[in-house]
């Protein structure tokens, strides 16, 4: 039974849990313990903390079997080595990528609004 931990800040959308399932044979998604969760969604951009990214591997590494899949997303440096970490314990880490749609809204104050609009379209492995 192949499971994908959700390594990213925000909500697994519909379209890509239904791509996980037909495309990777996923039959469970693994979120992160709340406390582990907190740590990767604000990541303190001044100061790595290597005992938080530790924590969140450790609890990777103790659920996870080889072959398993790692939705990995966020900020650049715990990306990265939490890509590196997944691959030498053999799990496979994924990104989704996403077709971008951006409109512009000119205002009266001469300000610009930018909304972006993701679509998830496939997994690609790291």
């Amino acid at each position: 039974m192949k499971k994908m931990f959700l390594l990213f800040s925000h909500k697994l959308t519909e379209i890509q849990r239904e791509d996980a399932i037909n495309t990777l044979n996923i039959k469970e998604f693994i979120s992160l313990p709340e406390n582990l969760q907190n740590y990767w969604s604000n990541v303190d951009p001044i100061d790595y903390d290597e005992e938080k990214f530790d924590k969140i591997m450790n609890y990777i590494e103790k659920e996870s079997n080889k072959e398993d899949y790692a939705l990995i997303q966020g900020e650049w440096g715990f990306v990265y080595n939490a890509v590196n970490f997944c691959k030498k314990i053999g799990v496979i880490p994924v990104y989704s990528t996403t077709d971008r749609e951006v409109r512009e809204i000119h205002k009266e104050d001469g300000s610009v609004e930018k909304i972006s609009i993701f679509k998830h379209i496939v997994y690609k492995k790291y």
